[in-house]
């Protein structure tokens, strides 16, 4: 009977460390935020998670992007932005400005036409030094935050504006600069992000 008693007592030990640890696990990567993004080089429009880093002082977040056939062709990309975000304008309790966000992200766009680098038989070495699938990008975005009630299950919403570039459009530009205009290397994006 006390086999039996203590065998039943570890048992429910643990399974309430099995609960416990799933349940900080599930904290641990269950996303801080979600957001939904028009345009701004991963896509017509996009849809990310992420996490806040730093004491909300910068932010990793995962996207995937489409663009639809009827604008340019069907494709699908994917992205990992990584924002730093230096300083914060409070505008009375409700509302939070971040005016200069750096950002810096790779974008992969998926598919059969998109290669990490070209084939090499077809091309002679370094025809072509890029790659058809992989973009760096740099930039930069505007936020402003609107904070909710304080039991609220949203902590806030916000809406942002980015410009970037990435590694071919500035080559280019480079390249061409006495017959292009330096705008004409950024894109913009504009979204919406929810915080929980």
């Amino acid at each position: 009977m006390l086999k039996k008693l203590t065998f039943s007592a570890l048992f429910l030990l643990l399974l309430s460390e099995i609960s416990f640890a799933q349940n900080k696990f599930l904290n641990t990567v269950t996303p801080d935020h979600i957001n939904l993004q028009y345009a701004g080089s991963i896509g017509f429009l996009s849809l990310g998670a992420g996490y806040d880093l730093f004491n909300e002082k910068a932010e990793l977040s995962f996207h995937v992007g489409y663009v639809p056939e009827s604008l340019g062709g069907e494709l699908t990309m994917t992205a990992i932005k990584f924002h730093y975000k230096p300083f914060n304008i409070p505008i009375g309790d409700k509302i939070i400005i971040k005016p200069f966000n750096p950002v810096f992200f790779p974008s992969y766009t998926i598919g059969d036409n998109f290669d990490y680098q070209f084939e090499a038989p077809q091309y002679r070495k370094g025809y072509y030094f890029w790659s058809s699938a992989l973009r760096l990008h740099l930039g930069a975005s505007t936020e402003i935050k609107l904070l909710s009630k304080p039991n609220s299950k949203i902590k806030d919403l916000s809406i942002y504006a980015e410009a970037n570039t990435n590694d071919l459009y500035a080559i280019s530009w480079f390249r061409n600069s006495s017959i292009s205009t330096f705008h004409k290397m950024f894109r913009m994006g504009y979204g919406i992000k929810m915080h929980f």
